[in-house]
């Protein structure tokens, strides 16, 4: 079966990193697969080398709308399809959605499949943009073979805006790395050396939170919460792992507290599993969400987290077992919510357990790359 995936661009991601383990453990003795990205972003050397994966880089395959790229993307992406002649072609997210879907449309694939790593619209938008993106996610949908959703809630949104019938949507969820997350915590001069490689010089607790920074994530307010939290805990040390289009404005709004000496911005980094060994709460202040990434890795090192109830959050965090929900926006719940934790040991140390007790292997790589390629076969017996 020739498959063609399509992600806009390579960044460190849930999406990205999904399509990576889709890419690297489809059987290549029954797959022959190809990938379309653009060439910047953090994990473009990854999608570069790639064992018997033919990768294309569109430098024109932008994530913001630009009409003109958009156009040149959607024949470059049309161009590949015809001249390959793929059976299935699979999309992930928004833009590479709309627009490989659309190419794929043209250039009759036969099997077209798209996976909704978060929907592109949500309440933040304005109600005219908002309206855009579902019309367009509606008529995509009528010629979309099967939409997958990684979070229930998101294929309850999906029929509550009438994206498509339910018997289009199938439900997978979000696998990673059991086997790296799942290490045992590092000895005591490990765990020290990685704070210091941080930036971290003391034992005191650290509150982090593990993200891109756009306006989807709201990483301001965690400045905000921390600076609460900061107010009756001064010997907290808080952690923003990212980088991202606000990292100005958060470094702005960082300049105007008290926190410069306590808060740190780590950028990007690949060593995530070892830096949740030295974290003790984990906070997501999302907007908006799919199914985050970020709580299942925090949970298989036994961290508590805080996060907002967007999304899929509330299928992997328990209110009150594993962390907490809050709203979005609501900075000092978050605070709030955390001080908890960080006051109660016994509380903390409760949820610790049930945080790793939390993941077993179902939320495995090999159990999603199974459950798609089962999709895949599925969706070949009908189509024949």
């Amino acid at each position: 079966m020739r498959i063609c995936h399509v992600i806009t661009k390579p960044e460190l991601g849930g999406a990205q990193l999904t399509t990576l383990h889709i890419l690297s453990r489809l059987p290549k003795d029954k797959y022959d697969v190809s990938v379309i990205t653009s060439p910047k972003g953090m994990l473009g050397p990854e999608f570069s080398n790639l064992q018997r994966v033919k990768s294309y880089f569109l430098p024109f395959f932008t994530r913001p709308i630009n009409p003109l790229y958009d156009i040149f993307a959607f024949i470059a992406i049309y161009y590949i399809y015809s001249r390959d002649r793929y059976f299935l072609v699979h999309t992930h997210s928004s833009k590479a959605g709309i627009i490989g879907r659309w190419a794929a449309r043209v250039a009759k694939i036969p099997v077209i499949i798209h996976t909704v790593h978060g929907w592109s619209f949500n309440d933040y938008q304005p109600l005219i943009l908002k309206k855009l993106y579902i019309f367009l996610e509606k008529v995509t949908a009528r010629f979309t073979t099967k939409i997958i959703c990684v979070s229930e809630r998101d294929i309850e949104t999906g029929l509550r805006y009438k994206i498509a019938p339910k018997d289009k949507f199938v439900f997978i969820k979000y696998g990673i790395l059991l086997s790296e997350f799942r290490k045992g915590r590092k000895e005591a001069d490990n765990l020290l050396q990685k704070k210091k490689e941080l930036g971290i010089f003391n034992n005191d607790p650290i509150v982090g939170m593990i993200s891109c920074l756009k306006p989807q994530k709201s990483p301001m307010d965690f400045i905000k919460a921390s600076l609460e939290i900061y107010k009756r805990r001064p010997d907290v040390n808080f952690l923003l792992i990212g980088d991202g289009a606000l990292k100005t404005k958060c470094k702005r709004l960082l300049s105007d507290t008290s926190l410069n000496g306590k808060f740190i911005f780590a950028g990007w980094r690949r060593d995530i599993s070892s830096i949740l060994d030295v974290l003790d709460v984990v906070v997501l202040t999302s907007k908006w969400e799919g199914m985050p990434i970020s709580i299942i890795e925090a949970f298989c090192k036994g961290c508590p987290v805080v996060a907002t109830d967007v999304g899929g959050t509330s299928e992997l965090v328990k209110d009150g077992v594993t962390g907490y929900l809050t709203r979005p926006g609501s900075y000092k719940e978050i605070a709030g919510k955390v001080l908890r934790i960080l006051e109660d040991r016994a509380c903390f140390s409760k949820m610790k357990e049930e945080a790793s007790l939390s993941i077993d292997d179902s939320f495995g790589v090999g159990r999603m790359v199974k459950e798609i390629e089962e999709l895949y076969c599925n969706t070949k017996r009908t189509s024949l």
